[in-house]
């Protein structure tokens, strides 16, 4: 449960260090012509933010190139602790759901109005996909996301909407308020939300939120294949279990 705050005060510099360091991560290694022109810098420019972030061990030089220092995993570490409690009451019980299913099970927040997964639990079954703990995602297009969505004051539910609108990934994606709000209606109804090839064309999932008195904790979602993801295992038999689930998390949260 975290608010963003924007003041308006933004420091160039700063942002051109985090381009480089998102450009990094999108490349996992690359020269410094490369990370410039993806950024849109000069060489030299490049250069000195490269530097910096060496000199504090978050980029690495080798023969390859520069690429991300293990420094981000301690730092990651760090962050991640932030939801321990969340954490501590989760993980008993999304591995009792991972062995009952064989399915991927997702761990999701809500950070400055993006879905960040908090822990990804894999089955005998379960599918790799390009999402990972720590991953940014926005909201609208993944089941988790809808879920803490439609728990969200409507306040907000605006500002979401405001800063991040409605990028598809693909044809079956959320593009318009009209539409999100008239699903977000459908999950208050039935607690169920409902990722059908919105994030990916070949995958489903199925999600609910974690809710407590004081707000919204985050989500838990079970993805898998499309192809195997139909019918009443999709409609019915997965949501029964996950709404079970995630009521042992937040009896777990409110009295720890």
């Amino acid at each position: 449960m975290t608010r963003k705050t924007d003041n308006g005060r933004r420091i160039k510099a700063t942002e051109t260090t985090f381009a480089v360091v998102e450009t990094l991560a999108d490349l996992e290694c690359a020269r410094l012509s490369e990370i410039a022109a993806e950024v849109g810098i000069a060489n030299s420019t490049a250069s000195e933010h490269l530097s910096t972030l060496q000199d504090h061990g978050y980029v690495v030089e080798d023969d390859d190139g520069y690429r991300l220092g293990l420094r981000f995993m301690d730092t990651g570490t760090q962050a991640k602790r932030y939801y321990d409690t969340l954490l501590s009451a989760s993980k008993p019980v999304l591995e009792q759901l991972v062995n009952d299913t064989g399915e991927t099970v997702n761990l999701i927040t809500n950070e400055n109005n993006m879905a960040v997964y908090v822990d990804r639990l894999f089955g005998t079954r379960g599918v790799p996909t390009d999402s990972w703990v720590g991953k940014r995602r926005p909201l609208h297009m993944l089941a988790g996301g809808k879920a803490i969505l439609a728990e969200l004051p409507e306040e907000e539910l605006d500002a979401v909407v405001e800063e991040h609108g409605f990028p598809a990934a693909s044809e079956h994606t959320i593009t318009s308020r009209d539409e999100l709000e008239a699903e977000l209606e459908t999950i208050r109804e039935e607690g169920i939300s409902f990722n059908d090839r919105e994030s990916h064309k070949q995958i489903r999932a199925v999600g609910t939120a974690i809710v407590l008195d004081d707000g919204v904790y985050g989500s838990v979602s079970i993805a898998g294949p499309a192809q195997r993801f139909r019918g009443s295992y999709f409609r019915e038999e997965l949501p029964n279990m996950l709404l079970g689930v995630v009521n042992e998390i937040e009896l777990k949260l409110t009295y720890r």
